[in-house]
């Protein structure tokens, strides 16, 4: 099998004796085998039942990185938070999502620049984006719609470490004490002249350093439970930088260069997976959303569940799996407000054109799609699905989805669907099988709990995809 060294020397041998028809640039955004990416989707967060959800995002690099960090809610993609952080070479920013008594609260003890700040008291989400005029997409309007969802972290611009800009220069921390410019790179941020001089400050759009990290903790009485996993990473989403301010759009500030932007929509490359059967580069489209789209593009989605209820045999187990499609409300939310998966007519670059792959627009608070479910036992024997609530057939019709087994509810989503089968299966796997091949991450989670105090533990195990074949 061709190593991924190799590969990456074939595709820059194939460029340079013109074989553009045969293989794609060696500059194509695909998803990281390295847990390294200039941009980090984390599939899901969570503060409902007693989760927290820890985030973590390390500068690997020996460059000043500007980043964004935003917040989508499960149903239709909607951004109920965003900010930036500006990482010092080698740098870890951390926070913590924890229900506030009136949906979550952003805190973090971090001393790294962040745009807008981080409050002491930490930082609620807001409704505003499906209950602001204009913005209504037939979903709840409740605050209870923030308390899940996912996010993404995307690498606007980097900067040398011995930058003399004095903006790049004041977000490095000196001696570990909090930088000394964040009240500087706030101004520029949030100023409506500040971008040509941000652009000035982080003009590099440098390899993949980007590595991050997330955690569902759960402190509830008899738990206990940590379960730690790792964002998708993408390499080579761009190459060049994208600031943006800090800023809704406005007659100084158009939308482009507004806190709208950047999103998985920016990406300018050609989106790239490898094919299983032959290891080779198998390219999808030029760039935008639909680019990153055929980076994640999967057939199938495989890993294990368990659900026994039964102490008395030494513990009982629940299994839950989250669904994701990062860049689904580019096709289903067709809403024209800026908050919409479309956003302002003619404004929003990269969108895709039509619904395809998906099936439905955003309405009446879903947009589902068909799947096909296969469960197996630990002896590869089939269980026969005999419900799929609240559906009648098995589909997925949000952008991160939780799926239950046996009403096992370990996340304890309002919105998760259960699959029903019989109770003598207790243990096996599942493959969640995409008439139409789908943009999709995620994982599983499995509680064991013995009853008492020697035994409560929670773990993640990612999903294993099976690519389309092309």
């Amino acid at each position: 099998m061709i190593n991924r060294k190799m590969k990456q020397l074939a595709l820059a041998v194939g460029v340079a004796l013109g074989g553009m028809g045969l293989l794609p640039s060696a500059e194509a955004v695909s998803v990281s085998a390295d847990n390294l990416g200039q941009v980090l989707i984390f599939p899901y967060y969570t503060v409902r039942g007693g989760w927290n959800t820890l985030l973590g995002v390390t500068n690997t690099s020996d460059r000043v990185v500007a980043v964004k960090v935003r917040f989508h809610e499960a149903l239709n993609s909607r951004d109920v938070f965003d900010f930036n952080i500006i990482l010092s070479p080698w740098d870890i920013w951390t926070g913590w999502l924890a229900e506030g008594g009136n949906g979550p609260v952003l805190s973090t003890t971090d001393l790294s620049c962040t745009v807008g700040a981080i409050p002491a008291g930490g930082q609620p989400f807001t409704t505003t984006a499906y209950t602001a005029s204009g913005t209504d997409d037939g979903g709840p309007t409740t605050v209870d719609r923030l308390r899940e969802g996912y996010v993404e972290m995307i690498m606007m611009g980097a900067a040398v470490a011995n930058t003399t800009n004095p903006l790049a220069a004041g977000a490095i921390h000196k001696n570990g004490a909090a930088p000394t410019g964040c009240g500087a790179l706030t101004a520029a941020f949030t100023s409506p002249t500040g971008l040509p001089s941000l652009q000035a400050a982080f003009p590099e759009y440098i390899p993949s350093p980007l590595k991050g990290t997330f955690a569902l903790v759960n402190a509830s009485p008899g738990k206990g439970f940590n379960a730690v996993g790792l964002p998708t990473a993408l390499n080579n989403f761009r190459t060049t930088p994208f600031m943006t301010l800090q800023l809704p759009p406005s007659g100084n500030v158009p939308f482009t260069s507004s806190g709208y932007e950047p999103t998985l929509a920016a990406a300018t490359t050609t989106g790239v997976y490898y094919n299983a059967s032959t290891d080779l580069p198998v390219p999808g489209a030029p760039s935008g959303a639909a680019a990153v789209s055929s980076a994640l593009s999967v057939s199938s989605v495989l890993n294990e569940w368990s659900r026994r209820d039964n102490p008395g045999a030494g513990w009982s187990t629940l299994t839950d799996w989250v669904v994701t499609f990062p860049t689904k409300a580019f096709y289903a939310d067709q809403n024209t407000s800026v908050y919409g998966g479309w956003g302002p007519p003619g404004q929003r670059q990269g969108l895709p054109q039509g619904v395809a792959p998906f099936t439905e627009t955003f309405t009446e608070g879903q947009s589902c799609d068909q799947v096909n479910l296969r469960i197996y036992d630990r002896e590869e024997q089939p269980a026969p699905i005999s419900a799929f609530s609240p559906w009648v057939t098995p589909q997925l019709c949000y952008e991160a989805n939780v799926l239950t087994f046996n009403q096992g509810a370990l996340l304890a989503s309002p919105n998760a669907s259960s699959i029903s089968y019989p109770t003598s299966f207790l243990f096996g796997w599942m493959s969640i099988d995409f008439t139409t091949p789908l943009p999709a991450i995620g994982f599983a989670i499995t509680s064991r709990d013995s009853g008492n105090a020697l035994l409560s533990e929670a773990a993640l195990y990612d999903h294993s995809y099976i690519r389309p074949i092309r």
